[in-house]
């Protein structure tokens, strides 16, 4: 056995966090910020700088700034969750919004305006909407956890191929839209 290779496997396994405990990601316990190619990175104190980061909500709908995961995706394709963010006010603005640019660039989400129609085929919901990026049609399927509350008015709706579609107050709909929607989501 080769003991330089044992001494540098320890001192690995020793500079990565421990994944039996929750770690809590403070300003004070590290800095967020851009390394080399844009890449979002995180410095831990006195612990190393992790390059290849991504946030990952652990509640989107019901704290979509907090409880975020911050995650290293090593080129081995072996992922090391850094932390937890409890509450990402707690962060300085510039920190916070490379956090929320990340956030975004992981769930692309749509927030449905109008609703042109909507019908059931075949076990799917088929929906013709307005959002805030245009006018889109996508399909869902017909199940309680591909339409998720939002708040105490809304709905996250959650399309074939994993697209997030969010009516952030159903009762803002026009009556006729309100009336239709609630024809196939009823819970």
């Amino acid at each position: 056995m080769n003991p330089s290779a044992t001494q540098s496997d320890n001192e690995s396994a020793m500079s990565r966090p421990d994944p039996t405990r929750v770690r809590r990601l403070t300003p004070e316990t590290c800095l967020v910020h851009l390394g080399t190619h844009g890449a979002l990175h995180v410095t831990v104190r006195d612990e190393r700088i992790y390059g290849g980061v991504y946030a990952a909500y652990a509640f989107p709908v019901a704290h979509p700034d907090g409880f975020i995961a911050l995650i290293h995706s090593g080129g081995d394709g072996e992922e090391v969750e850094i932390g937890l963010i409890r509450d990402l006010s707690d962060f300085p603005d510039e920190q916070a919004e490379l956090i929320r640019g990340a956030l975004q660039r992981r769930y692309f989400v749509h927030t449905i305006r109008r609703i042109f129609d909507i019908h059931m085929e075949h076990g799917l919901v088929y929906m013709d909407v307005e959002t805030d990026k245009g006018r889109v049609s996508f399909q869902m399927t017909w199940s309680t956890n591909r339409a998720i509350d939002y708040g105490r008015n809304g709905k996250v709706l959650i399309d074939l191929e994993e697209n997030w579609y969010l009516i952030p107050n159903i009762k803002e709909l026009s009556s006729q839209e309100q009336v239709r929607f609630r024809r196939y989501i009823y819970w």
